[in-house]
């Protein structure tokens, strides 16, 4: 059975992280894991009166913030509810995820996020940096549907990396009993060429990575092991906000993205491209550790 760790807050943002963690339990036939995160405290008896109620204070706060929880959850979902104590709420949810053995770790949105879109704090930011389990990320004001989720779009550049992440895509969307969608996005950002080139640069430019994007998705299907083949699409835009508006979004819609090159093997690491996309998509994300092959 898949667990989903949801790092739990008394906040609009830890409510929509549990409402997508019971979205992709419900879709994967999997759990939730609802947590709070506490900050530590002496592991032995302090003579400080103020330490006693400051530790009394933390657990009243966990039990209604898991209270809170526990009466948002479906009642279709299977979840368990649990407060630990770590040096920092990321530290504390990274180390759950492996007592756990979680599938992937739910967080919500920063409050500065535009609606429906993501930002991140300082825990999905120390998070998107670290975890070696798939990071999901709720957009602001996210609502969860009665359903689950009927299509996976996944996000590719024109690389051989992508080759792996389609078809790890493919199994996520299989696990969801979705259909799979595959997208890349060509930017054609005029701030990219000098003003000497002229602006027909920007279109050769863009023309040859279309070019390069269709092969890749005809390579991709070709060897898809399945019979029934992915969808394959282009956004293409101005900026990044315009190249991944001109794609239609489904309400019900997972959006997965790769990590970086940049980051480990086996972890997840949010590069310049995956960010933009991550911060313009409308529909909840899922990024997945860079991949050995």
């Amino acid at each position: 059975m898949k667990t989903f760790l949801v790092g739990h807050s008394a906040d609009k943002g830890g409510a929509e992280a549990l409402r997508l963690a019971a979205t992709l339990a419900r879709a994967g036939g999997g759990r939730v894991v609802a947590a709070v995160i506490l900050p530590q405290t002496w592991d032995h008896p302090s003579p400080a009166m103020v330490d006693a109620e400051y530790a009394a204070f933390l657990e009243r706060h966990a039990a209604r913030t898991l209270a809170a929880a526990r009466a948002a959850m479906p009642p279709d979902v299977p979840a368990e509810y649990l407060a630990r104590h770590g040096a920092s709420t990321a530290a504390g949810l990274l180390a759950l995820a492996e007592e756990t053995d979680a599938d992937a770790i739910v967080l919500g949105s920063s409050r500065k996020a535009p609606m429906a879109r993501f930002q991140e704090g300082v825990v999905a930011s120390e998070i998107l940096r670290s975890a070696q389990v798939p990071v999901a990320l709720a957009p602001r004001g996210y609502d969860a549907l009665s359903g689950g989720v009927s299509r996976v779009t996944c996000a590719l550049s024109a690389s051989e990396h992508s080759i792996a992440l389609a078809r790890r895509a493919g199994q996520i969307a299989a696990g969801f009993h979705a259909a799979l969608r595959l997208a890349t996005f060509i930017v054609r950002d005029r701030q990219m060429y000098p003003s000497d080139a002229g602006y027909d640069a920007e279109n050769l430019v863009a023309n040859q990575f279309r070019r390069q994007a269709h092969a890749l998705h005809d390579r991709i299907r070709t060897d898809w092991p399945d019979e029934a083949l992915p969808e394959c699409v282009l956004g293409d835009g101005r900026n990044w906000r315009q190249a991944v508006g001109a794609l239609d979004w489904r309400p019900d819609e997972l959006l997965v993205i790769g990590s970086s090159g940049l980051g480990g093997l086996m972890r997840v690491f949010v590069g310049s491209n995956s960010g933009k996309i991550l911060r313009h998509a409308p529909v909840p994300r899922l990024i997945v550790p860079r991949l050995t092959a």
